[in-house]
């Protein structure tokens, strides 16, 4: 079963149980939250008619033969191991144009990850109040605030350990793919 089948599936059944939630909350006495009951109600009526309908495959046990597991196992040993050459090619802009690509070692890394924590405990309160307040932690560069290729950044390092930062589209393939053959490898010594 694809896996944004079962997420929605998921999601059906944490809406069913909120809207029973507040259904059964929902004791005022105004029109208005009479009106939010009773949509609530039709709302969990349906979820409860499409569930007989279609019930949730593995409800009495794990399926049969995990798929899902098993490619992010490979997926992580292949992808995630010293010495794994990879092929990153990059569009520009969101155009479906390859600019090039380049060949790397290892993986492509976000450049939002870092190596210590995001978040940092502090005290905080007045005057013998000893609470805990969470505040932004320094980036592992030692400043606040968003990396350099914002949320969308990658880096990688290329096979003769140039490192490469970008946030434009992106795909990444263990293989030279063969629709980009025409593609210019962008790390390439010069001629």
């Amino acid at each position: 079963m694809p896996k944004t089948t079962l997420r929605a599936g998921s999601t059906v059944a944490a809406l069913a149980i909120g809207t029973l939630l507040v259904a059964g909350c929902s004791t005022g006495s105004n029109g208005a939250s009479k009106a939010q009951a009773q949509n609530n109600q039709v709302a969990a009526t349906t979820y409860n008619k499409f569930n007989a309908a279609v019930p949730y495959p593995y409800a009495s046990g794990m399926p049969s033969d995990p798929l899902e597991r098993k490619n992010l196992a490979a997926r992580l040993q292949q992808y995630n191991s010293k010495g794994s050459t990879n092929y990153v090619y990059v569009f520009a802009g969101m155009t479906d144009k390859v600019i090039g690509y380049y060949v790397i070692r290892g993986k492509v890394s976000s450049t939002g990850s870092q190596m210590t924590s995001t978040d940092i405990n502090v005290r905080c309160g007045y005057s013998g109040d000893h609470q805990s307040c969470t505040n932004q932690a320094i980036g592992d560069d030692g400043s606040y605030g968003p990396d350099e290729g914002g949320q969308m950044g990658v880096f990688f390092f290329t096979t003769n350990g140039t490192l490469v930062e970008t946030d434009q589209p992106f795909l990444v393939s263990s293989a030279p793919i063969k629709v980009y053959g025409d593609a210019p490898e962008l790390d390439a010594p010069a001629k």
